[in-house]
């Protein structure tokens, strides 16, 4: 009995303990469940977020098209004129009077000047002259200021009047000059390298235009810009002797002349193309290592002038210097 009464009590005993198992294995079920819902939604809501931005991405650019193609609204809180656009009457104005005062030889000079300085006709000639007329008048405004402050003479200020005028008037004009002086350095020291490119491009097999392109495409100076200009002119309609003789008045460069005159030659005497380049290669890399020599030449006459100025006199002070004491002591 008693041994029955035990199995009894033991029992219901292990049968908890198997219960108690099986809740256990229960909860890491439900704990699976739980993490595998919450990484359902998770993916649920990324997807619904990424539908979302694409429609709205869809949308604004729909709405753009809609824009552009819809008239453009006036918008009184837009962005205000530049100051260039706002002054281009004025300007206009100013360079429409200072044209009328002065001879046409002038302007056309003027015109030829701005193109050699790589500045097309027309809207920079305005400039140029609204610039020359306003900087007469600024630089001449000195002379009535001094007069209205009683600070000068009459004649003191109607001399800085002048003066100011002047100067103002032929100030643009010499800052013109200084940069076509550039631009022809510029195009003179690329004009060797060019030739020898469109001479090896020609004897490859290419045309004279063809050749030009090479060049035109392959560096971006001065020159380039200038052959660009002439092959424009060409396709537009001109003949290749017009196109290269509007270079060579454009440049001003007595060596793009010389390449100008040579290739129209071979054009018309029937000189093969690539004879004629290659010579006037060889010629240019000659004159170029001429200049070369006769830079270095000058070079050592420009250094005397320093030379006598600051070096001499610091040698004749450091030797000369100790022997002067002795040298008074001796006067006296």
């Amino acid at each position: 009995m008693t041994m029955m009464t035990t199995m009894t009590t033991t029992h219901p005993t292990q049968t908890a303990f198997d219960l108690l198992s099986l809740d256990g294995l229960g909860l890491d079920g439900l704990g699976y469940l739980a993490a595998l819902l919450a990484g359902g939604g998770m993916l649920i809501l990324t997807l619904g977020l990424r539908q979302h931005l694409m429609h709205a991405r869809l949308d604004a650019r729909l709405q753009t098209f809609v824009d552009a193609a819809s008239p453009p609204a006036a918008d009184l809180s837009g962005p205000r004129p530049s100051l260039r656009v706002r002054l281009g009457p004025l300007l206009s104005w100013v360079a429409r009077r200072v044209g009328n005062a002065l001879p046409n030889r002038a302007i056309e000079r003027m015109r030829a000047n701005l193109s050699s300085a790589g500045f097309p006709a027309g809207r920079d000639l305005t400039n140029f002259l609204a610039a020359k007329a306003l900087l007469a008048v600024l630089l001449a405004l000195p002379g009535p200021v001094l007069l209205l402050q009683g600070s000068g003479s009459a004649s003191l200020a109607v001399l800085l009047t002048v003066i100011g005028a002047a100067v103002g008037f032929y100030l643009p004009g010499i800052w013109l000059g200084r940069r076509i002086g550039r631009r022809r350095q510029e195009i003179t020291r690329a004009l060797p390298d060019a030739l020898d490119l469109l001479s090896i491009s020609v004897s490859a097999g290419l045309g004279f235009e063809g050749a030009l392109n090479e060049v035109v495409q392959r560096w971006q100076n001065p020159l380039t810009e200038e052959l660009a200009t002439a092959q424009r002119d060409m396709r537009v309609g001109k003949s290749r002797r017009e196109a290269l003789r509007a270079l060579a008045d454009r440049t001003g460069v007595p060596d793009v002349s010389g390449f100008v005159t040579a290739v129209v030659q071979a054009e018309e005497l029937g000189t093969p193309m690539r004879d004629a380049l290659r010579m006037q290669s060889e010629q240019m890399r000659l004159q170029r290592s001429r200049r070369a020599e006769e830079r270095a030449r000058k070079a050592v006459i420009k250094m005397l002038i320093p030379m006598v100025l600051f070096i001499f006199p610091a040698i004749f002070i450091v030797l000369l210097g100790p022997a002067l004491p002795s040298l008074t002591a001796l006067g006296k």
